[in-house]
């Protein structure tokens, strides 16, 4: 009997529109392997896959030489084709749609980063056979609401002038069918222009739709396809430790898997191998069941760390011994250790497990973290329950580490 839990889990870093940058296709490639490493299936929205010139030029040659991301001396690959054809990483795309239909309506709004045709004709090459299909309509149905939700609750604290200027842009977008991203930045631009001596509590008010505009775009896909969304970790995420009760406490792994270096360089071809590793597919299924709010086998989920960060560590120098350069200079020199830890919130009901590079120092930046969380329930198990306290503000997009990823709900 087989009732391993598939872990689908959505990369809201191809967002175009997400505050959370990306410091070139290395940057975002090293995130890509690692989501990869530790999913089923990587999700990308259909115009995430068109509009983010990264993204194309880490799956298109001819993508990476007109993006002008290939800097000279760059060692930047364009090998990830193979991932989608696979079916490793799927497009989730709407249904009734064609990924050059959506380019071209892309096109007539003037939307930014809009791919030649020639890319589309490539991406459906690749994406064939293995696309995913979603409900428009029930995205865009998820997107406003998320929306309408968020003013809703900043409408109860707001006061004077940024109150106005909330329940003007509540307002708009109730009365929007459908309710468009850009649409929403064009309307805070205006209303912005309007209001040329606005005090600062309406400034940071339009800024906070904005913010909350993005975070729902990045929510409603995934909500509708029932995946885990992929993201920059906020320490609003993380269990309190004064509440945590540890679980399992691993302190020595090599750290291979979080190099952001090594996987920024690592060829498909050696992920695949990882992929097919019995460790790995254990760790997966192990942490989806934590993401879900079940206890996991404590045993079986810290051997399989074990296991597939020693295979890595070892698979890294075999591949980067053959080739020499900067990713083997890296190994040569690499003496700090990942840890990972799994934890229990027991009074709100939550699981955490962490993947961590143990003392990285500010100069050798780089390291990428792994975070699984479950949601806020009221006793394990009771997902949807009320939590037991308030939730903090969030910190906006552009002031998280995009390298500390979390995968939750």
């Amino acid at each position: 009997m087989n009732n391993r839990l598939v872990e689908n889990v959505y990369l809201s870093d191809v967002e175009p529109h997400s505050a959370a940058p990306i410091d070139g296709a290395a940057d975002l490639r090293a995130r890509i392997l690692l989501h990869v490493l530790f999913s089923d299936t990587l999700l990308i929205g259909d115009s995430q896959s068109l509009n983010n010139r990264y993204f194309r030029a880490l799956v298109s040659e001819r993508q990476m030489s007109v993006s002008g991301d290939a800097a000279p001396g760059a060692t930047t690959l364009s090998d990830l084709a193979p991932l989608l054809t696979e079916g490793h990483i799927r497009v989730a795309l709407r249904s009734g749609a064609t990924l050059h239909g959506i380019r071209n309506a892309h096109a007539a709004k003037n939307v930014d980063n809009v791919p030649d045709p020639d890319y589309v004709d490539e991406l459906q090459a690749m994406t064939s056979g293995h696309a995913l299909t979603y409900d428009g309509t029930a995205v865009a149905a998820a997107f406003k609401a998320g929306v309408l939700e968020r003013i809703d609750g900043a409408l109860a604290h707001a006061r004077a002038d940024a109150w106005h200027s909330l329940r003007a842009a509540h307002d708009w977008a109730a009365d929007q069918s459908p309710l468009d991203y850009k649409a929403i930045r064009d309307w805070l631009a205006r209303h912005r222009a309007e209001r040329p001596n606005a005090g600062a509590d309406v400034v940071l008010a339009l800024q906070s739709v904005d913010q909350w505009a993005g975070e729902s775009y990045r929510q409603a896909l995934p909500r509708v396809l029932g995946a885990a969304v992929a993201a920059p970790l906020d320490d609003v995420d993380v269990i309190p430790a004064a509440r945590s009760h540890r679980l399992l406490d691993l302190t020595d792994l090599a750290p291979g898997l979080l190099d952001g270096l090594l996987l920024s360089l690592l060829p498909v071809d050696v992920l695949f191998e990882a992929v097919s590793q019995p460790s790995r597919n254990a760790m997966v299924a192990q942490l989806a069941r934590v993401r879900r709010g079940i206890r996991p086998d404590t045993d079986v989920l810290g051997s399989a760390a074990q296991e597939l960060s020693a295979w890595m560590t070892q698979a890294c120098r075999r591949t980067f011994r053959q080739e020499g350069g900067r990713a083997w200079q890296h190994l040569q020199g690499e003496d700090r250790l990942m840890r990972f830890g799994l934890d229990e919130d027991p009074t709100a009901g939550r699981l955490g497990a962490g993947l961590e590079v143990a003392h990285a120092p500010v100069a050798r930046a780089g390291a990428l973290s792994l975070h699984v969380l479950s949601s806020v329930v009221g006793s394990m198990g009771e997902v949807g329950a009320e939590p037991l306290e308030l939730p903090r503000q969030r910190r906006p997009q552009h002031e998280l580490d995009s390298s500390r990823r979390l995968v939750t709900v």
